[in-house]
């Protein structure tokens, strides 16, 4: 249970008035586990004078800045992130307006108070000149530190500044001598300076604020461009969402392109230029990056000879990163593109022009972005649904946002579509992409009609404030697009990473922990000898099921490892002469192909579904959804493949 003390309303901790005296007695009682700091989003420079104050007094706090809807509409851009860890407490935006993040705050709360997240000790601010006077203060009440009950340099400071109930107190508790000590420093300050110590003080927080602000709030003249008489069609129900669309796949598609080279490189390929498809391809971001990382896995094979550790070393390690690394460009391209559009007002537009076709399917507007991220990454995508206000909307978009093929899953369906022998590759991703956002709007509509019947849900809303269009701030553009290219290193980053070197070892040790060179014979090949049964629906012969069932068990962790391991496990060069020694055929690649679609994107995607829903019930449903839905999906794209 929480429960929350409304002290009086105040500005400071100066005690002149009862209402501070009684929020300061109340803090500094013991009695609060958290304190609660209330920021305007407005006018945070004017407002975080208290909270500065508060953190003087205690470390156990939270930033609240509230009204964080109406910033962009003012022309106001707070770094939020950068200003937590400035202040090494939590920063929650909130809305009153809209219960923008007040989930968060209830999280950041019990963080605070079970596990002792945030500050350990108070704010220490440098007052300059006053410094050594502050020091002789606290000098002379640290001798009496047994059973003195506040902080002993906030307390310095307060008498400086000529706090009259802390001068009661050390009357009281100490002695006169003691008063008259203090007295006789804060007049040799006030005599030394020619101004009330006090005075200096709220200065120097001030300047401390200031500096402080500078480097986390960025404003800027919010006025109309020329031509934004346009985002009016915005709001039209047939050329919104048009419009919409068109401007979010654009974006992705110079994305890709930039990043993959597809779908240039098909089109080039379909038109009969084979050599610039290549080309396109091998310079693309990701084709440069993988050629990095492959002259450092050579180099390292020369330098350091073959032997297990150089084995662990690269294709464990080494590889590790690379698997992050070299998607690591899209993320940041396309989460650069999303914050020229948050940045310049046209988000809110969108989401309103897409509102009335994405409500068909029980979801508001406000999935526009979160589906949007998924493109690149389920990762930020999860996090993102942070800003649906209802949360049953949110927890539908968590459950269903995973059916998104991302960019990972991207590379496996184009190495699949090469690798086909009578059908057309550029079907195959066609109908793969079709597939999975037609099950993304049919389980949301199925979730959204049983919330709905159960009471537990209104009609999908939207709610947002429309800011002018107006020119996008460089500054601010980066702190949002490294917000998210952060998000996915710290979340995907850390658990690929680890899951490199699992499946390092699982493929390189037989079960009696032999180090083994034959794939075939190690931990991951016996694990998927057991499963290998549940594949033979789709006419694949048990001597061979393992294979294909190997590289669906790896692509668990992380797709981009799935085409790896189908290498790893076949010995094989390449992904067509991969798919002839696992015996496939075209059905049986489009069902796989259809299937690493749909089942559990990755672990780093399971891990973030739990953290942002803290319950294991839901995430193994979510788990147990996508797996049912993926075998479902395999075996009717199969069949369709026999027939055709």
């Amino acid at each position: 249970m929480i429960e929350f003390i409304d002290l009086p309303g105040i500005y400071g901790f100066s005690s002149l008035t009862i209402e501070e005296r009684i929020a300061r007695n109340y803090i500094l009682s013991g009695e609060p586990d958290v304190l609660l700091v209330l920021v305007d989003s407005i006018n945070p420079e004017r407002t975080m004078y208290l909270a500065i104050q508060a953190l003087e007094l205690t470390p156990r706090v939270i930033l609240v800045f509230t009204k964080s809807d109406l910033t962009h509409v003012y022309g106001i851009h707070i770094n939020y992130e950068a200003l937590e860890s400035k202040l090494h407490i939590p920063v929650i935006p909130v809305s009153a307006a809209t219960g923008e993040g007040i989930d968060l705050l209830l999280d950041k709360i019990i963080e605070v108070v079970e596990k002792g997240k945030g500050r350990k000790e108070p704010l220490i601010i440098d007052y300059k000149e006053l410094n050594p006077f502050i020091d002789s203060i606290a000098n002379i009440l640290s001798k009496y530190i047994d059973g003195f009950k506040y902080p002993v340099r906030w307390a310095a400071v307060r008498l400086l500044e000529g706090d009259r109930e802390l001068e009661d107190y050390v009357l009281k508790h100490m002695s006169r001598e003691v008063l008259e000590k203090i007295t006789s420093i804060r007049e040799e300050a006030q005599s030394i300076f020619k101004r009330d110590p006090a005075e200096i003080a709220s200065i120097r927080r001030f300047e401390y604020i200031k500096s402080l602000m500078d480097k986390v709030v960025a404003k800027t003249k919010v006025e109309e461009l020329k031509g934004a008489v346009l985002s009016k069609y915005f709001y039209h129900p047939v050329i919104g969402p048009i419009a919409s669309f068109s401007i979010l796949a654009v974006i992705f598609l110079l994305a890709f392109i930039i990043n993959t080279g597809f779908p240039l490189n098909t089109l080039f390929e379909a038109l009969g230029y084979e050599e610039l498809a290549g080309l396109v391809e091998e310079y693309s971001l990701s084709g440069l990056m993988d050629q990095l990382f492959t002259g450092i896995s050579n180099y390292l094979y020369e330098v350091m000879g073959e032997s297990i550790l150089t084995h662990l070393v690269v294709d464990g390690i080494i590889g590790g990163v690379g698997a992050i690394l070299v998607f690591l460009p899209l993320i940041m391209i396309v989460s650069f593109s999303l914050a020229l559009l948050e940045d310049s007002g046209l988000a809110p537009r969108i989401a309103v022009g897409m509102h009335n076709l994405l409500t068909r399917i029980g979801v508001s507007g406000h999935a526009v972005f979160p589906l949007t991220l998924s493109l690149g990454c389920n990762v930020p995508a999860i996090i993102a649904t942070r800003a649906t206000p209802s949360y049953r909307e949110r927890l539908r978009l968590i459950m269903t946002l995973p059916f998104i093929p991302c960019q990972a899953r991207l590379v496996v369906i184009l190495a699949f579509a090469t690798a086909l022998r009578h059908y057309s590759g550029g079907l195959l991703i066609l109908y793969g992409y079709l597939v999975a956002f037609l099950v993304f709007a049919l389980i949301n509509k199925l979730l959204y009609e049983i919330d709905r019947r159960r009471g537990e849900t209104v009609s999908p809303e939207i709610l947002l404030e429309i800011p002018p269009l107006h020119k996008p701030l460089p500054r601010v553009v980066w702190w949002l697009t490294w917000s998210s290219t952060k998000h996915f290193l710290l979340k995907a980053g850390s658990i690929i990473f680890l899951a490199s070197i699992l499946i390092w070892f699982m493929t390189s040790y037989s079960p009696t922990l032999t180090y083994v060179e034959d794939p075939s014979k190690s931990i991951a090949a016996y694990l998927a000898e057991t499963l290998s049964p549940v594949l033979a629906p789709i006419g694949l012969p048990r001597e061979k099921a393992w294979i294909p069932a190997y590289t669906l068990i790896m692509g668990f962790i992380a797709k981009e490892i799935v085409i790896s391991s189908l290498l790893i496990a076949t010995g094989a060069d390449n992904i067509k002469e991969a798919v002839e020694i696992a015996g496939l055929n075209d059905p049986q690649i489009a069902g796989l192909t259809v299937f690493t679609i749909l089942y559990v994107p990755c672990l780093a995607t399971l891990a973030v579904i739990y953290s942002e829903l803290r319950s294991w019930k839901y995430t193994l449903l979510a788990i147990a959804m996508m797996m049912f839905i993926g075998y479902i999906a395999m075996l009717i794209t199969y069949y369709i493949g026999i027939l055709f």
